[in-house]
Formats: structure tokens, C-alpha cells, sequence
């Protein structure tokens, strides 16, 4: 590791005036939700509204895979769900029971094929200053699973796997991954990986325990896609966002071997780090596609800043962006892709039935009483339905549903103790059905009524 002193550049919220926008987008989350920005910040677009996710990450081609509590949701720009799926770490016991905790820090592949994620396990080990049997001592060990992005993938899956004793996975490319943060001394904090090679098979690369950083610590590093730039959050606090150069990617040193192979071009040497953040706490650094631009949160929202390219052996600070500048309050977890913001989504309007059509299940009346009644529903967009039932202007029965996409969607009406108790012995009853749907993102909801008749 190359050693010096460099700059440190505090990052107050700015005011200055952005790049332009490109065609590209931030994704990040807000109030449980995910978001997109363009890179400038003048449009946002809310992808999901059922609230709790977490952390999202974004492929090339748009597609995101968010957190939500231990599962994973594979989403298209419009906040529908492709898929629903949890990971060998997705344990649901209460604390104290679990084995594993996580998912943690989803990571989704350039061509949106894998995902890379953390997880921290109990981790038993014998302490050899004590006597028999008091000799066992528990601790958290962390490590990285991979995973197809659209399904649940056990470890042993070949092409895939898993590596114990670093955390927070980066892309480099669609096959080569980037962990930090070592658990166990003396491994170096930052190890390149080449997926489904083996749980074994890491490239040892650097530590670097300079500029104030003493305990060495390295978290959340990410590489440019040129492969000329690195950013990590380092400190114990992860009160430092540090800014590498790379001017040779590494051929990897073999685990074990501690680097010792590596040429000095080889090694990252650092430029530049911001301290200081709002809030105490820098959150997980992402580079714009170009490498050109930082986005990072800390506690007033996402921030960007300006980081030049330094051609030659060396780097200075000049050119990049003496403060960070706020692009969404309140948002954390950002990611930077290439793909585009969507257009504005087309608010529903209300009463309009046009896009809106109902279709309700045959059934007895003494089934429906037991079962409750299947209503399908044809809907333009994800969102929320409601059903209502009324005999005359009585309210007999309701239900909720929800839309994962446009298309087809069914949600079972219920009836209430009072209605069977006053329906049970009818030959038959007139109803009026009504269905309220809510696409996800507006705030208007549309209506369809119909008359069905049960015997």
C-alpha cells in the first residue's frame, strides 16, 4: 500500500450548480420506499409505495432488486414485483434463536443475471486461556452470499457460492467482485473476487492504515467502471469517505500470500478523503457510469460530488468538489446506473371505470357465505384494490387485494358474522359489488360497480 499524507476536504452541504442531467439515475430510499432521481436532482420518480423497504440496487438495464426485511423483491421501474424471494441467511426466528442475520447490502450484477449480498452468522470458538468446559466463546462472523437475482440459490449452487469473512460485495463486472471489511485479522480488508470459483479462491489486495485511519478499517468500496477509482468509507465510525486511484487493476495475489506478488502499480495509492459528514456517518458510496461524479448519503440526504480523472502517476485534489452537494433530503442508499428515469406516471382519474373491468366469481350463496366471494379484477398498473358489498344500503362484506402488475388480480370478499347470520337462510340475495383500485404513486382511486345475484 502506498503511503502518504493527503488532503481532507470537509463535506458540508453545497449549493452549487450540478452537472447536467445525463441519461442515467440514482436509485435510493426515502420513507421506506424506493426512488429514482435523474443525476441532477430536478426529477424524481417514486417507484414503490407499500412502504418498508431498506436498500435497493440497480442492473444497466433498469431492473432493481430492493430489501424488504428479509426478503428480496425484484422490481421493474414501475415499482412492479417480477419476483419475491428470500437467501439461506433469511432466517425469521426471534433474536437469540437465529443462526443467521441478513440479507444485508444487496448488490445486483451489471447485467442483472446475479446478486451478491451480505450476512453475519454466531460463530463458535474455543478460547485457549480457560479450562474445560468453560472454553466456548460466541461472536459474530460475516460473510458474502451470491444468488440469481430472481430466485432463492443455495450455496452449493455451482457457478455461484459464498465467502466467509468479508462483507459489502461490489461489481467490478459481470464476474468479478470487489469485499471489504475483513472479520478476522490479520486478512487484508480489500480482496477481489471472481464468482463461483471456489469458496476459497480470493485475490488479496490492500489495507491501508494511513491518514488516520488506525484500526485499518475499510467498508463499502466501490471501483469505477473504468476501473481508475475506488471509494470506501473507512474509520470505525465510518467517519471518512476515501478517494483511491488505481493505475493498474491487479493481476490478485493468492489468499494467504498477502499481497506480496503485486507490483507497486498494483496497489491503489489514496487521494483525497472527505470527513466531517452530517450526522456523524457517511452511508455506502456509488459512482455515476462515467466515474466523473460520487454520490454518497450521511444524515441530510444523498449528496454528490465532483471527482476528476488524474492522468499520469500522480493525483491532487484540484478539480474536485470542495463540498458535497444535497441532491434528495431525507434519502439514503444510493445507486448509480445507467438507465433512465421514467416519465411522469399518468395519475389515474376518479370515477374513471374506462380502464377498470370486474368479473366476479360463480358461486352458491351458501359457498360464498363460507368461502367468501373471488372477484378478478383487470387493472392498468400495480397498486391497491378494496371490495365492498352492500344488500340495499346495508354493507354486507369487504375485502383487500393487491395488484403486483398490470393485467389480472384477484382479492376475495368477505362476508361479515352479522350478513351470514341474516343471509343463511335466503334463497337469494341481490348485491352491489363495488371495487376501488389505487395505482401505486397516485392519489386518486378509480371505481367499478356491479349488480350480481347469489342463490
Amino acid at each position: 500500500m502506498r503511503t502518504r499524507t493527503i488532503a481532507a476536504l470537509a463535506v458540508a452541504a453545497s449549493l452549487v450548480a450540478a452537472a447536467p442531467a445525463a441519461a442515467d439515475s440514482i436509485a435510493y430510499i426515502k420513507d421506506g420506499n424506493v426512488w429514482l432521481t435523474t443525476s441532477d436532482g430536478g426529477r424524481q420518480f417514486q417507484v414503490t409505495a407499500s412502504g418498508g423497504y431498506s436498500d435497493v440496487t440497480q442492473a444497466d438495464d433498469g431492473t432493481m432488486v430492493a430489501l424488504a426485511g428479509v426478503r428480496l423483491h425484484r422490481l421493474d421501474r414501475q415499482g412492479n414485483v417480477l419476483a419475491d424471494f428470500d437467501t439461506p441467511v433469511s432466517d425469521t426466528r426471534p433474536n437469540g434463536a437465529k443462526a443467521f442475520y441478513g440479507p444485508y447490502d444487496p448488490a445486483i450484477s451489471p447485467d442483472g443475471t446475479k446478486l451478491a449480498y451480505s450476512y453475519y452468522y454466531r460463530g463458535v470458538s474455543q478460547d485457549t486461556t480457560c479450562f474445560p468446559p468453560e472454553c466456548a466463546t460466541v461472536g459474530f462472523e460475516g460473510g458474502t452470499g451470491y444468488s440469481h437475482s430472481d430466485r432463492q440459490t443455495a450455496w452449493d449452487e455451482s457457478g455461484l457460492g459464498k465467502h466467509s469473512g468479508w462483507l459489502f460485495p461490489s461489481w467490478i463486472d459481470n464476474e468479478n467482485t470487489m469485499l471489504t471489511h475483513a472479520t478476522h485479522a490479520p486478512n487484508k480488508e480489500v480482496v477481489l473476487d471472481v464468482v463461483g470459483d471456489g469458496p476459497s479462491l480470493l485475490r488479496d489486495w490492500f489495507t491501508d492504515t494511513t491518514n488516520g485511519n488506525d484500526g485499518g478499517q475499510m467498508a463499502y468500496g466501490e471501483m469505477t467502471r473504468q476501473r481508475t477509482k475506488m471509494a470506501f468509507l473507512a474509520g470505525a465510525g465510518d467517519d471518512q469517505l476515501r478517494i483511491y486511484k488505481v493505475a493498474q487493476f491487479p493481476h490478485g495475489g493468492p489468499h494467504g500470500d498477502w499481497g506480496s506478488s503485486l507490483t507497486d502499480d498494483e496497489y491503489p495509492f489514496i487521494c483525497a478523503f472527505y470527513d466531517k459528514p452530517a450526522g456523524g456517518r457517511f452511508g455506502p458510496p456509488s459512482w455515476s457510469p462515467d466515474g466523473t461524479r460520487l454520490a454518497y448519503s450521511d444524515g441530510e440526504g444523498v449528496k454528490t460530488v465532483n471527482i476528476p480523472d488524474w492522468p499520469g502517476d500522480g493525483c491532487n485534489t484540484d478539480g474536485m468538489s470542495p463540498n458535497g452537494q444535497l441532491l434528495v433530503a431525507g434519502a439514503s442508499q444510493p445507486d448509480w446506473g445507467p438507465a433512465d428515469v421514467p416519465a411522469a406516471r399518468p395519475e389515474v382519474p376518479r370515477n374513471n371505470v374506462s380502464t377498470l373491468k370486474l368479473k366476479v366469481g360463480k358461486a352458491s350463496l351458501r359457498k360464498a357465505l363460507r368461502r367468501g366471494l373471488k372477484i378478478k379484477v383487470a387493472v392498468p398498473a400495480a397498486g391497491k384494490l378494496t371490495a365492498t358489498a352492500k344488500r340495499g344500503h346495508r354493507r354486507v362484506g369487504a375485502g383487500r387485494g393487491r395488484a403486483k402488475r398490470a393485467g389480472s388480480a384477484t382479492l376475495t370478499l368477505r362476508f361479515s358474522k352479522k350478513a351470514k347470520r341474516s343471509l343463511a337462510h335466503s334463497r337469494r340475495a341481490k348485491l352491489t359489488v363495488r371495487v376501488g383500485f389505487t395505482a401505486d404513486g397516485a392519489g386518486k382511486a378509480e371505481y367499478a360497480t356491479r349488480s350480481i345475484s347469489l342463490r
